[in-house]
This record gives C-alpha cells, sequence and structure tokens, in this order.
C-alpha cells in the first residue's frame, strides 16, 4: 500500500518539476505511470525512500539540521533508526554528511540527494509510521 501525502507535505513539493519526480522515480527502480499524478508518485516512492535510508543512510548536509530539528522527535528519532545513528540532529547531519561525500563521488545526477530537503517531512513520517 502506498504511503499518503498531507496537504502540507504536498504542497511542500509541487513545484518540484515533474522531470525530476520521473528522474527520482527511476533512480528507486520504479517505473512511473504514463500519466503522473505528483501525490500519488511520491506516495509510491517514500517506502522505497524509507528502505534506502535504512541501507545506505540518507545524504544529507547542514544545511539540512534545522529541518531536521523541526521535525516530531518521534520522527526523527525513526528516521535516526534507519540511518542507524543517534536521533539529535548534529549526529544525524554528521551520519548524512558521509552518505552526501559518497554521493558527490560516485552518484552526481542523484535526484535523492537533491531533493531530499523537500521531502525530509514525509519521508520522516514515512519512516515513523512503517
Amino acid at each position: 500500500m502506498a504511503f499518503a501525502l498531507t496537504d502540507a507535505e504536498h504542497d511542500a513539493v509541487r513545484f518540484v518539476p515533474v522531470g525530476d519526480l520521473v528522474a527520482l522515480a527511476v533512480e528507486l527502480d520504479y517505473m512511473p505511470p504514463e500519466t503522473i499524478n505528483r501525490r500519488e508518485l511520491l506516495g509510491e516512492l517514500m517506502p522505497r525512500l524509507v528502505e534506502l535510508a535504512r541501507r545506505e543512510g540518507l545524504p544529507l548536509s547542514k544545511y539540512d539540521e534545522e529541518d531536521l530539528s523541526e521535525l516530531p522527535s518521534e520522527h526523527r528519532e525513526a528516521l535516526a533508526y534507519l540511518m542507524g545513528c543517534p536521533s539529535d540532529t548534529r549526529s544525524m547531519v554528521k551520519a548524512g554528511q558521509k552518505v552526501y561525500k559518497m554521493y558527490r563521488k560516485d552518484r552526481r545526477d542523484s535526484q535523492v540527494a537533491l531533493l531530499l530537503p523537500s521531502l525530509l517531512k514525509p519521508l520522516a513520517r514515512a519512516a515513523f509510521e512503517g
């Protein structure tokens, strides 16, 4: 079953170009349908992003620290658990920076790294609910 974005989560990403969302889907090994419904596509991708966080962590930078601190504590804890690090924002950013370095070296055009700041809130909620 797909994850359902809230209206606020959808509003935060409604201006992301559809081409970027399709590229993200392909990067996450999901074949998007011919007709793209942004909300449904992102709902399908959230569990895949959760699994990616579980497998290899998330590419975070120091610019994500404020967004992480604004997450509900239980959502941040769930995300940190997936990443295998403590749930304080500094530890999460430190762990994420190691992943981000790998992305810069091996996955320069990664939509995961580019779109993660916009997707952090729904991703953290998906981690908590999953």
